[in-house]
C-alpha cells in the first residue's frame, strides 16, 4: 500500500491586474520517489513548467525541491490568491492546500519595494500605512533627509475590499505595486516618486467606525467618514517626518471607496494636493453640494470610470447622472475660470485577455485596472498624454 503523502510547499505570488496569483509552487521533497509522484500529479489547472529545483525555485538536477509554474489568467481560478469574504466585505487569502500538498508559506516579492509598515492611533482610529521611497532616497540609516523638498509623493487610497488587518491585501488587491514600477516612475525623471499607502481597519466610507456596510445609512449621513480626521492626521504626520517630500507635488487618488476618500481629503485639506485621480469614486450625487463642488474644482482632477460599472452606475434608472458622471458634469457646469482643470476618461468597458490570449471583459467597476496599467490617456493639442504624465506636471501653489 502506497504511503500517504503530505509535502509542504511555499506559494510565491505575483501581482496581476485582477489580483495576486500563484507564480510558482516550490515544493519540499522528502524522498526520491516523491519526484516521480509529483511528475504525474494532476493540479487543478494547466501548468506550463515543472522541474527539480533548489529552495529558491531555480532549476537544479540534484535539488531537493520541485517547482511548478501554473498557467495564469483571469479565467483560471485555482491560481488566484484572493477570495472575497462577503460577510466581512473584504478580500482574504485563499487556502492553498491540495491533495497531498500543504502550503507552509505565502510570499510576494513585489511587496518588498514597500519598506515601512507603521500603525498610528489617531483620533480614536487605528490607521496603518506602508510606503515606497526610490533607492536614491535610502541609505543604511534610512531616508537621506538632506535632500529636502525634492521628492514627489503619490498617495493611494484603497477600495472596499482592501481594508482590514493585512496590508499586503491593500497592496495586491488593486495592484498598487504598479506605482513603484517603471511605467509610473518614468514620469518623474531624475528622482522618481514616493508612494504612501494608508489602510483603514474597515472601509473609508464607514460613518461610525463599526464597519457596517449599509448604503442607505451612508447616504443619509451626507458623505461623512469616520476616518477623515485620522487620515488627515496621518498625512500631516508623514509629511512632518519626511522632509524630502516636495510639498508642491503631492498627488492623491484611489478607487471606489478610495475615490470617495480622495474627494474627502481634497475637501478636508484644501491647497495640499497638486492633483487628484479619483477612479470610479463612490460619491453620491446628493453629496455634491455647490460649496463642495467649488472646493473640489480648485484641484486639477482626472476622473476615470467605466460605462459598464454596475456597482456604482454612472446613470440612474431615470437617465440622470450619478457618481463619476455627476461629479464631472457638476464640475464642468462651473465657469471655466473657477476650474483648475478637469479630465474625464469614461471607458466603454474594462478589458483584458484570457490565458490563451482571447479578449476578456472584467467587472465594469474595475476601472482601476487600465489606470494602473498606464493605459488611460487623453489627447491635448494633438499629443497623447497619459494620466500619470499629466499628473506629474502639476504643482500646487504654496
Amino acid at each position: 500500500m502506497e504511503r500517504k503523502r503530505k509535502l509542504g510547499f511555499r506559494a510565491i505570488l505575483q501581482p496581476e491586474d485582477y489580483g495576486p496569483v500563484i507564480r510558482c509552487l516550490v515544493i519540499r521533497v522528502n524522498r526520491e520517489e516523491d519526484f516521480e509522484w509529483l511528475e504525474n500529479y494532476r493540479f487543478p489547472g494547466p501548468v506550463h513548467a515543472a522541474f527539480r529545483s533548489d529552495k529558491d525555485g531555480r532549476a537544479d538536477a540534484l535539488g531537493e525541491y520541485y517547482t511548478v509554474f501554473p498557467v495564469q489568467g483571469p479565467d483560471i481560478s485555482w491560481t488566484q490568491a484572493f477570495e472575497y469574504d462577503v460577510d466581512r466585505e473584504r478580500n482574504t487569502y485563499r487556502t492553498f492546500d491540495f491533495p497531498g500538498l500543504k502550503c507552509v508559506g505565502v510570499f510576494c516579492p513585489a511587496c518588498d519595494a514597500f519598506i515601512r509598515r507603521r500603525k498610528y492611533k489617531l483620533d480614536g482610529a487605528d490607521i496603518e500605512y506602508t510606503d515606497y521611497l526610490p533607492p536614491a532616497y535610502l541609505d543604511r540609516k534610512g531616508v537621506r533627509t538632506y535632500r529636502k523638498g525634492t521628492l514627489p509623493l503619490i498617495i493611494w487610497l484603497h477600495g472596499l475590499g482592501e481594508g482590514g488587518d493585512d496590508i499586503s491585501v491593500t497592496l495586491l488587491g488593486n495592484r498598487v505595486t504598479a506605482l513603484t514600477e517603471a511605467t509610473t516612475q518614468y514620469y518623474f525623471p531624475g528622482v522618481g516618486a514616493a508612494v504612501l499607502v494608508p489602510k483603514c481597519p474597515t472601509m473609508w466610507m464607514d460613518t461610525d467606525g463599526a464597519g457596517r456596510w449599509d448604503m442607505d445609512v451612508i447616504r443619509e449621513r451626507g458623505g461623512s467618514s469616520y476616518y477623515t480626521k485620522p487620515l488627515k492626521q496621518l498625512i500631516v504626520k508623514y509629511l512632518k517626518s519626511h522632509p524630502e517630500i516636495d510639498r508642491s507635488r503631492i498627488y492623491i487618488g484611489g478607487c471606489s471607496n478610495g475615490g470617495f476618500m480622495t474627494l474627502q481629503m481634497l475637501l478636508a485639506m484644501p491647497g495640499k494636493f497638486a492633483a487628484a485621480f479619483p477612479i470610479c469614486p463612490a460619491y453620491c450625487r446628493e453629496w455634491m453640494t455647490e460649496d463642495r463642488i467649488k472646493k473640489l474644482a480648485k484641484v486639477p482632477m482626472w476622473i476615470t470610470a467605466a460605462a459598464t460599472d454596475r456597482t456604482l452606475p454612472l446613470r440612474r434608472p431615470d437617465g440622470s447622472p450619478d457618481y463619476a458622471d455627476a461629479l464631472y458634469e457638476k464640475l464642468m457646469a462651473l465657469p471655466e475660470q473657477e476650474r483648475a482643470g478637469v479630465v474625464y476618461s469614461r471607458l466603454p468597458q474594462v478589458m483584458g485577455y484570457t490565458a490563451t490570449g482571447f479578449p476578456y471583459e472584467y467587472n465594469g467597476h474595475w476601472s482601476w485596472i487600465p489606470v494602473l496599467q498606464d493605459r488611460v490617456t487623453r489627447e491635448f493639442d494633438g499629443e497623447e498624454i497619459h494620466l500619470f504624465e499629466w499628473m506629474a506636471e502639476k504643482k500646487s501653489i504654496k
